[in-house]
């Protein structure tokens, strides 16, 4: 007969005080060494923040001829360029990040590469912390970086941006998680809030980010003047629309109107109700979780400009698709986005196939029409192949910095699927359609793909 006591845990003893003090902790080693392995090779390395001998000596030991100059901070006795700059501390300690990376343009060249390693603080450890309500910074670290509000992936990405370095996720390191009662009641939590499982596990249980960034756009402020352009957003998540598009500088920088569409029926639905409310020529159709950094507003302006106006109406512009390659008269990815922690990164396209519809340009008097049939997904796609098999023309793509700052877990809800059999029926002539998403054919639109998780 077992024990009743047995289930009980045994008292334990465990001395906090009154002998020898231990050292806080430093950071995981796991976490140093990620960012020391994802060092690329340079022959110039500038490392900006508290001194640490050991990144310097295991890179150069890969490169020895490399030159390494470190400092404390930025200043102009700091000569560039160099190839590479480490930031092994991220933000930690800086009085106004933004300003040190706009300025660490004057010591770069067009090849270099930041290296910033980011403490996560959209992690479990410290959603523990303010639910407990004492927010006191002990020795764990919990509270290190000062500037919350760059330390998520999503906040630095959007620093990163509006300096001008298009950042992607190099590695990352986890976090310790117990398996607790705390934690399967933040996956409750996280389900209320409607994100998917898989996308909050992968943020709460992340530590530290190792973000490489380069320089692709100009993010200096150019006056020119009010924008052509007006955004519609078909908005069901109003804090995803204030923290993106409503907060986006890019669209600040030229004072362009947003119109809100909630309790849309489809984008065409929206793109109808928000068209009484546009005055300008031209409409920014855009998810409520994209942000547009600085320097958006004035590139698209000028993008808008060249557009010779017997042509506007007839005009679709995208960021991120597929294009027609003129030379091997096969498919090739085009345009740029940040989707979520990675960079898509391709040419721009004169002849697109297939746009990703996070944002779509065309005109307030277009002759391209949105299909409703299509609801939520592949309308842009839809809208590609109607513009060459009615209008003869084709879509392009072009490359402005854009900031897709989805929540999605990367898996195609079954809608997508009963919006690519439409698609495929509309277009049964044009073959096989290549998307972002994969190309749609027959074993595509197969049962045991629609019913996919």
């Amino acid at each position: 007969m077992p024990n009743p006591q047995s289930a009980v845990p045994a008292p334990s003893l465990i001395v906090i005080s009154g002998g020898q003090r231990s050292a806080a902790p430093s950071p995981r080693p796991e976490s140093q060494t990620r960012l020391r392995k994802s060092l690329p090779a340079a022959s110039r390395v500038l490392q900006i923040g508290a001194l640490d001998s050991a990144l310097e000596r295991d890179h150069r030991r890969a490169h020895p001829a490399c030159e390494w100059f470190a400092c404390s901070a930025l200043s102009d006795a700091v000569q560039g360029p160099f190839d590479l700059i480490v930031l092994p501390d991220g933000l930690h300690d800086i009085a106004d990040p933004l300003a040190l990376l706009r300025e660490l343009a004057r010591v770069s060249g067009e090849q270099t590469t930041l290296v910033i390693a980011v403490t996560n603080q959209a992690r479990l450890a410290m959603l523990r912390r303010w639910v407990e309500g004492d927010l006191t910074d002990a020795d764990t670290g919990a509270l290190a970086q000062p500037h919350l509000r760059y330390a998520s992936a999503a906040s630095v990405y959007k620093l990163l941006m509006d300096a001008g370095w298009m950042p992607h996720l190099a590695d990352a390191s986890p976090a310790s998680v117990s398996n607790d009662a705390f934690s399967a009641a933040t996956w409750a939590m996280t389900d209320a809030l409607a994100i998917p499982r898989a996308t909050a596990q992968r943020t709460l249980t992340t530590e530290q980010l190792v973000i490489h960034a380069q320089r692709r756009f100009d993010a200096s402020p150019v006056d020119t003047g009010r924008a052509r352009f007006a955004v519609v957003v078909p908005t069901t998540r109003e804090s995803q629309l204030r923290l993106n598009v409503e907060h986006s500088p890019g669209l600040q920088e030229v004072d362009a109107r947003i119109v809100s569409c909630r309790h849309a029926t489809s984008p065409a639905d929206a793109l109808a109700r928000a068209l009484e409310h546009c005055s300008e020529d031209w409409v920014l159709l855009c998810h409520q979780d994209v942000y547009f950094p600085a320097g958006f507003g004035a590139q698209l302006q000028a993008v808008l400009a060249a557009v010779p106006d017997a042509e506007r109406d007839r005009t679709l512009i995208g960021f991120a698709g597929i294009g027609v390659n003129a030379q091997t008269h096969g498919y090739d990815k085009a345009g740029f986005v940040i989707d979520r922690l990675h960079r898509f990164d391709h040419p721009v396209s004169a002849a697109a196939v297939s746009i990703d519809e996070f944002a779509v340009v065309l005109s307030r008097r277009s002759v391209h029409r949105i299909d409703p049939q299509l609801g939520w997904h592949l309308w842009a796609t839809d809208l590609c192949l109607s513009a060459i098999c009615t209008h003869q023309v084709f879509a392009r793509i072009v490359r402005l910095p854009v900031f897709h700052n989805s929540v999605n877990d990367y898996r195609l809800p079954q809608a997508f699927y009963d919006s690519a059999a439409t698609l495929a029926a509309k277009h049964a002539s044009f073959g096989p359609i290549t998307t972002l998403c994969g190309t749609i054919d027959a074993d595509f639109l197969t049962p045991a793909r629609r019913a996919a998780p």
